[in-house]
């Protein structure tokens, strides 16, 4: 499970590489991409046992980002429309 969560964290963020330059014209996957990528840090971080100061501060860092991306996706997508 670790290994697999790790590869799909890895394509997520290719993924999210490539969007940022192939659409350009749609914000929303972009930020629908960086909203997956930031909830499936905070997945890796709980995975990891024990936690420290730094993957609670990762975990509350990447929730923030995670909700923030969510917003604004659902935003572009709302202006798109």
């Amino acid at each position: 499970m670790g290994m697999f969560l790790l590869l799909l964290i890895i394509a997520t963020a290719i993924f999210v590489g490539i969007a940022s330059k192939k659409f350009y014209d749609k914000p929303y996957v972009l930020n629908f991409a960086i909203a997956l990528l930031m909830l499936l840090l905070v997945v890796q971080t709980l995975a990891m046992q024990p936690i420290s100061m730094m993957g609670y501060f990762a975990i509350a860092f990447c929730s923030i980002a995670f909700v923030t991306q969510l917003v604004l996706g659902m935003k572009n997508v709302r202006l798109q429309a």
